[in-house]
């Protein structure tokens, strides 16, 4: 009996708490939260370089990324890098929330018992890749207004200008009902489940290799590490 209660408690001790779902929740909606303050000012630049009209003979709007962010600073300040960041700030918190929900759901779809610790690396990826399916009907219409309030601002912009979301909703519902605020919500699918795709597996991967043996989990360096190199591989893959 002695014997069979150590047993039973080094078990216990094996197993990983997992967090319950309001945890979850909130850890997944500030950490996205940070990602949009961080990382909204680049997508700022990165669209407006996009869309800018490129003339034969002509030296283009913007010579590069540091120059975009300089004459968006200097005509529209600081708050210039942040124009349109209201849609995703707000999606982000149950974005996060339903992406992780779909990651759970599709590991139960697409993997098997012993995915995780040998590594198979398809059925990681087509559980992350599963997790679009949540994230989409929240994501594409919020990059839909996010990216036509970023271009209308552009020099040259000769379409509709809307004065903040209110009216850019209205706007867009007025053109096209519910399918013209979803409009390229399909691409988005497409696009966020490739990338969620690698981005998982990558995750999952690295997460592995960095766990000491012995040990459950990597150090909170090595988590930092694995989800950096991630992200490279889900803005990569895009």
């Amino acid at each position: 009996a002695p014997s069979t209660n150590r047993c039973a408690k080094m078990a216990d001790e094996t197993i990983v708490k997992q967090p319950g779902p309001l945890k979850s929740f909130l850890a997944g909606g500030g950490g996205g939260i940070c990602l949009v303050l961080v990382g909204h000012p680049l997508d700022t630049i990165k669209v407006r370089i996009q869309a800018m009209e490129v003339v034969a003979g002509k030296a283009p709007q913007y010579s590069g990324m540091i120059d975009c962010a300089k004459q968006i600073v200097a005509k529209q300040g600081v708050q210039g890098l942040y124009s349109g960041m209201a849609a995703p700030l707000a999606g982000v918190a149950p974005m996060y929330a339903l992406c992780f929900l779909g990651y759970g759901f599709g590991k139960q779809l697409f993997c098997d018992a012993d995915a995780f610790e040998n590594l198979k690396l398809h059925q990681i990826g087509m559980a992350g890749a599963f997790s679009s399916l949540f994230t989409t009907p929240i994501l594409g219409p919020g990059e839909r207004l996010k990216c036509v309030l970023q271009v209308q601002a552009m020099d040259g912009y000769k379409g509709v200008k809307y004065n903040g979301y209110k009216e850019l909703v209205t706007g867009l519902y007025k053109e096209g009902g519910a399918m013209g605020i979803a409009r390229g919500s399909g691409i988005t699918l497409v696009r966020d489940g490739v990338a969620s795709f690698f981005y998982f597996s990558t995750y999952e991967f690295l997460k592995k290799k960095m766990t000491p043996q012995g040990e459950k989990g990597p150090s909170v360096l090595g988590t930092f590490m694995a989800g950096g190199v991630a992200g490279v591989a889900n803005w990569g893959s895009m």
